[in-house]
């Protein structure tokens, strides 16, 4: 069996002892281990919400973190969260997504000044993340088809590769790791010949589009209009990506039927870049249609029995995932 070792930043004496408790019971239940060590020597940190000496010395740390948030407090920007309180199932949910990064190969990311497997040296003057983002899409959904099998893109601290004929990533582990904290600004995807390196992981194109576009420039991308009808064909499968309360609530309202970009705000409640950036993620993926075909008559925001109803909805769909009330 696996082991990996979980370390406590800033976490109160009852959150550490429900934790702790937990991880007895969650023993046995999947094919990794997990046991308490100092955040120094861990594999895993848990991180409270808070901005303190202790907490913000792991700020900028390698290391996967899952930031614990109470009920009442805006949901954190990470990647890995767990509202307070939660349950033993939420939290193995998600540190069976946190260990999926760790991975089985540790290799270190590859030095801006050594020659890559592409055979292409990266340029220390990386393009913004807008171009990789335009050039996914042109290579995707353009008129002229991609007519290589391996693209990369090239950033400062690894490459990018993209399969195009099963329209998934491959890349180091640690570069990944490092993307779901920071901007690592990939360049401009080009054609190679070149297979992905050795030890590189899959990451599937709604997770990589999940994970780029907070850093994309506000508003929808260029070739989406706003006055769209946007409507999803299936759930996308967040896997060890965060979702919030606003993720889930979009999910179910945009499933149901097509709804203006004004419509979704309304509902939902959600905040503009939110909504933004999950029309984004999906559409990039193949997960959204978005056209401006004639939109259906919705309820007023404020009709109460719309309100009941959808309430409804997303209390019953909470409950199934395990979350809190």
């Amino acid at each position: 069996m696996k082991q990996q070792r979980l370390g406590f930043v800033g976490l109160g004496d009852d959150t550490a002892s429900a934790c702790l408790s937990m991880l007895k019971i969650m023993d046995g239940r999947s094919g990794i281990s997990w046991s308490l060590s100092d955040p120094d020597s861990a594999d895993v940190l848990m991180v409270a919400n808070e901005s303190t000496d202790e907490t913000r010395r792991w700020d900028h740390s390698s290391k996967p973190r899952i930031i614990v948030y109470h009920h009442n407090e805006q949901k954190p920007s990470s990647s890995f969260v767990l509202q307070h309180p939660f349950r033993v199932m939420q939290l193995l949910s998600v540190l069976e997504d946190v260990s999926t990064l760790l991975g089985a190969v540790r290799a270190e990311p590859v030095s801006p000044t050594e020659k890559t497997s592409s055979g292409v040296t990266p340029s220390s003057n990386v393009a913004d993340v807008g171009e990789f983002w335009n050039s996914l899409h042109d290579l995707l959904y353009g008129e002229v088809p991609a007519s290589a099998h391996w693209y990369v893109a090239q950033s400062d601290e690894g490459e990018l590769w993209l399969d195009a004929r099963s329209r998934r990533f491959m890349a180091d582990p640690a570069l990944l790791k490092r993307m779901m904290h920071h901007n690592i600004r990939p360049g401009v995807l080009r054609a190679c010949n070149a297979p992905a390196t050795e030890g590189a992981v899959a990451c599937s194109l709604f997770a990589m589009s999940w994970l780029v576009t907070p850093h994309l420039p506000a508003g929808l991308s260029s070739w989406i209009s706003s006055d769209s009808a946007f409507q999803l064909l299936r759930w996308p499968s967040f896997g060890s990506l965060a979702k919030s309360r606003s993720d889930l609530t979009l999910c179910a309202l945009l499933t149901k039927k097509a709804l203006s970009r004004e419509q979704v705000l309304a509902l939902s409640q959600a905040a503009g870049d939110d909504v933004d950036r999950f029309i984004n993620a999906c559409a990039m993926s193949g997960l959204m249609r978005y056209d401006k075909a004639d939109l259906q008559a919705v309820p007023d925001a404020t009709d109460e029995a719309w309100g009941s109803r959808f309430g409804g909805l997303i209390k019953g769909l909470r409950s199934r995932l395990g979350l809190s009330a």
